[in-house]
């Protein structure tokens, strides 16, 4: 009888960590291997380059290493005044979702990149690892740039929206030449963003799932989830850095752009916090005019000479 008991209470452990490796790996699932919009489905939603005032892009692929090749758009601006920007998107977009930000700095005579991170649009199939991985494929498609465009590295900017915005914080004390660093609506720490996001869609069950998610989540994509943190990364940025985020952001909340600044060098760092009513990474579509003003500003007094000085 005892040993039936036992047998019992084997079995049904058993079933337990069966139950709870399975919901480990549909919540790792969803963190590093959600469904992402194609190329093909953000065309259909009807902006193109034109509508930016841009040219027809050339259609470019870029070697990251270790069989990740990233596909974009460089856009060669026709009166350059030596300057780059590139673009780096939010999650599950593509290109196409920062072409809103593209005419900040054409306008200014910049040439500009704009590719999908891996895993997303047309690069190739890949785990997203929230900058982990992405911040080498960033450094790549930088070197890439700079190249095609004949700059130095010192001439490029990177401008980041959202997951794109957190892993330009986490590229850039890898890449300390660059001109500055602009991040729109960024995160500050992935485990504290995912425990949020997890608490909102599962409130009972995430405190149980969570370690074991993302525990799964960095052995299937082979990263560690504690060394992705802008907020940690700034610490070690030697460029300039604008941090802007909407105070009405209700998906990643502005605390984590006010955490990242209070890490970060106050001499070359600007915060704005915009209360214009935006929803996350919206305060640009959201009154374009205060925010062309408040990146120009950042440029006149942190990046003086970076492109033309744009029209009143």
């Amino acid at each position: 009888m005892k040993k039936r008991g036992l047998w019992l209470i084997i079995g049904i452990l058993i079933g337990l960590l069966i139950l709870y490796g399975g919901a480990s790996w549909v919540f790792s699932s969803m963190l590093i291997d959600d469904d992402t919009e194609s190329l093909a489905e953000a065309a259909a939603e009807g902006d193109t380059p034109a509508d930016f005032g841009l040219p027809e892009p050339e259609l470019v692929t870029i070697d990251a290493g270790n069989g990740i090749t990233l596909s974009g758009w460089y856009f060669d601006n026709p009166d350059p005044a030596g300057c780059g920007l590139m673009f780096l998107h939010g999650y599950k977009g593509t290109r196409y979702h920062v072409l809103d930000w593209a005419p900040l700095f054409w306008n200014r005579g910049c040439d500009v990149l704009a590719y999908d991170h891996r895993g997303h649009g047309d690069s190739s199939p890949a785990y997203h690892t929230y900058g982990y991985f992405e911040k080498e494929d960033a450094v790549a498609a930088l070197d890439w740039f700079a190249n095609r465009a004949g700059l130095e590295r010192s001439q490029i900017g990177v401008f980041g929206v959202s997951y794109g915005a957190a892993t330009a914080l986490q590229m850039a004390p890898m890449t300390p030449e660059i001109a500055f660093v602009g991040a729109d609506a960024a995160y500050s720490d992935l485990r504290e963003i995912v425990d949020y996001q997890a608490r909102e869609l599962f409130p009972n069950l995430a405190p149980f799932i969570l370690p074991g998610a993302l525990r799964v989540a960095e052995l299937r994509a082979g990263f560690k989830v504690d060394e992705v943190s802008p907020e940690r990364s700034i610490a070690n940025i030697q460029v300039p850095v604008l941090l802007i985020h909407s105070l009405t952001d209700e998906y990643t909340f502005s605390t984590h752009s006010e955490d990242i600044f209070a890490n970060s060098d106050k001499s070359r760092t600007v915060l704005h916090l915009t209360d214009w009513g935006a929803p996350h990474a919206r305060s640009l579509s959201t009154d374009p005019v205060a925010y062309k003003q408040l990146v120009d500003d950042f440029l006149s007094q942190y990046v003086p000479g970076f492109g033309r000085e744009p029209a009143p």
